[in-house]
Order: C-alpha cells, then sequence, then structure tokens
C-alpha cells in the first residue's frame, strides 16, 4: 500500500447559531457549501461525538463537480430495478448493486451479517452463475475494466476486498486484486478512473489494477460512512452520520477561521482554529436531538 499526504481531516456538523452567506478562501477553494463550519476532533470534544450517534445521515453527491449534500432517506436508499428477465433467488436479499457487463449482467447483494453475494446472469436470465459469497457493497466500471468492493461491518469484524471481473469467452470469473482493509462503506471513482473507498477507519484511493493509496487514516474513526463523491478541484467528500469529511482538502488554509459558538459547544474557547467542518442547523432541530 502506498501512502499519500496525510492531510488533517476535515469534518462538517451542525451548529445552532446564525448561517453567514459569505465563505471563506478556504472554503471557497474546497467547494464548501454554505453554512457548513469546522468541527472539533473527538479528542476537543468527546461530548459532540456521542451525540453525533443520534444526528442523523448525510449523503454527498457530485452535481457537474459541485457538491450536494441531502438528508438520508428513502430516495437515498432505492434500490435499482432488476430487468425483469433476471429472477432472484432467496439467497439475493438487501441492498442490490447491478452492473451490464459483454455476456450479460452482474448482480451484487449486501444484507449485512444475513449474507450477500455476487451473482452472474446471461443477457435473457438463463443462466446464473454465483462468483462472490461475500457482501457486495458496490461494482465499478472504469473503462473496460469492472471491480467489485466487497466486505463486513460488523460486531468486531471488520474487512474488505477489491476484485476483478474477468468476462471471458468461456466462463466469468472474478479475481482478488486488494485488501481494503476495512468495509468498503461508501465509493466512488473520481476523474483518473481511481475509485475513491471510505472504510470505517480510512478513506482510500484504488486504482484499476487494485493498487492502493492512502489518503487518510488515524484513530479518529468515520462514522458509518454513507456515500462519498469529488468536486471540480478533485477534492473529495466523505458523508457520513452526522458529519461529512474532506481528508484531501487543501492544506494552505488562512489561518483565519470560522469559529463553533463556544456556548453550544462547551470546552471550546472564541478564537479556537479547527480543520474540521460541520453544518449549521437551526435551534429547534438541534434541542430537538
Amino acid at each position: 500500500m502506498v501512502r499519500l499526504l496525510i492531510f488533517p481531516l476535515l469534518i462538517l456538523l451542525s451548529l445552532p447559531t446564525a448561517t453567514s452567506t459569505q465563505k471563506t478562501a478556504a472554503e471557497a477553494a474546497i467547494s464548501l457549501p454554505t453554512g457548513w463550519i469546522y468541527a472539533p476532533s473527538r479528542l476537543q470534544n468527546a461530548e459532540l461525538w456521542r451525540c453525533a450517534a443520534y444526528g442523523g445521515s448525510w449523503v454527498v453527491s457530485s452535481d457537474g463537480g459541485s457538491i450536494k449534500l441531502v438528508r438520508f432517506g428513502a430516495e437515498s436508499s432505492k434500490l435499482p430495478p432488476m430487468p425483469p428477465q433476471l429472477k432472484l433467488s432467496k439467497k439475493m436479499i438487501g441492498r442490490r448493486s447491478l452492473q451490464p457487463t459483454s455476456s450479460g449482467w452482474l448482480a451484487g447483494f449486501d444484507a449485512g451479517e444475513f449474507g450477500g453475494g455476487l451473482w452472474w446472469f446471461s443477457h435473457d436470465g438463463s443462466q446464473t452463475i454465483e462468483l462472490l459469497s461475500e457482501n457486495v457493497h458496490a461494482i465499478h466500471q472504469i473503462k473496460s475494466t469492472i471491480l467489485i468492493l466487497t466486505g463486513l461491518n460488523h460486531m468486531g469484524l471488520n474487512y474488505g476486498h477489491v476484485y476483478k471481473f474477468n468476462d471471458t469467452p468461456d466462463k466469468a470469473i472474478v479475481t482478488s486484486v486488494a485488501d481494503l482493509g476495512g468495509s468498503p462503506e461508501a465509493s466512488t471513482v473520481d476523474s483518473g478512473g481511481n475509485i475513491i473507498v471510505a472504510t470505517p477507519d480510512s478513506v482510500l484511493q484504488v486504482d484499476k489494477e487494485g493498487k492502493i493509496n492512502e489518503m487518510y487514516q488515524s484513530g479518529e474513526h468515520l462514522t458509518y460512512p454513507t456515500s462519498a463523491a469529488v468536486d471540480s478541484n478533485r477534492v473529495v467528500y466523505v458523508a457520513m452520520r452526522f458529519f461529512i469529511s474532506a481528508p484531501n482538502s487543501p492544506r494552505s488554509f488562512p489561518v483565519q477561521r470560522r469559529v463553533v459558538n463556544a456556548r453550544a459547544m462547551p470546552g471550546l474557547q472564541a478564537g479556537q482554529i479547527h480543520l474540521r467542518l460541520q453544518p449549521k442547523v437551526n435551534r429547534s432541530e438541534s434541542n430537538s436531538r
């Protein structure tokens, strides 16, 4: 595994203070959505991180290079429709990923601790081959290469792998190309054709050959990643419960920082500088948690 320069983890979360409509130079440099500010680490404010467990999750996406943030909801968890000719067996349960191939279809399933798997279907659905019995989190196609991300994070288990799909004339097979060291909870493909993967403990960049660059890893665990996106400046955003992180945000931030409200967040002093971010919410929403 090749290590990249480790940047300070940038996290977004909410505060019951008035929202400013102006952005600092640092915020503009990373396409920071208006109303999001820096947040403290777990060591600086452990109580905030405990509250984060009840703060709801965010979903991040890129719209023409601009970052879009929404609350996790029913729309976020919709499953892709299956072609009607593909018939599901009782083993094909949970969240699914679907990818067309030259010879048919790949369908991956993830039911958490209840199992999962990867199946190949012929175009007309008359043939089915089980390729993997692991939980499939995502299937990404990079040009002609198809990579499958598998793994599980449950009850002390935390593992993940990358497989490459080989659509040979004789038989559809998969081969292991990388060990992620953790479950691939969220992922996306950047403009360079690399997969950005968020595990419970790290953010990784994986190329189509399975070579891994470590973008972020420390003792600051990610709080249940839901999604990942890359903006027009190639800054990576990972959405999770309560927070959004930007692990490769620019290091050349100005010293001046928008500060958090000391009354809303005990233990913080006015003028404190943070390289973590949080979204602002109104006081009634904050008090309802």
